[in-house]
C-alpha cells in the first residue's frame, strides 16, 4: 500500500463526490478530500496504474520510500584521505 495524492482536473471538480466515489471502487481509501480538487489517500500498488491515466485526474503523486542508514553505518564514515 502505498501514500497516493491525486489532483483531479478543474472540469471535475462539481462532480468531485462521484470521482471520489468511483476510486474508492477501484480500491482506493481516501484519508482526505478537499472541495478544490485534493484527494489524499492510500492505495495497493496493482490499483495505481489503473487509476493513474483516468480522465478525471490531473496529477497523481506516490509516496516513494527512501531509507537512510543509520550514523554509524560504513556510508556515513569519511576518511581522511
Amino acid at each position: 500500500m502505498r501514500h497516493i495524492v491525486i489532483t483531479i482536473s478543474e472540469i471535475y471538480l462539481d462532480r468531485l463526490g462521484e470521482v471520489a466515489e468511483s476510486l474508492r471502487e477501484e480500491g482506493v481509501i481516501i484519508t482526505h478530500l478537499y472541495e478544490f480538487g485534493v484527494i489524499i489517500g492510500i492505495a495497493d500498488d496493482s490499483v495505481i496504474p489503473r487509476i493513474r491515466n483516468r480522465r478525471e485526474i490531473a496529477a497523481l503523486s506516490e509516496e516513494k520510500e527512501a531509507r537512510i542508514p543509520p550514523p554509524d553505518a560504513d556510508t556515513q564514515v569519511f576518511t581522511d584521505d
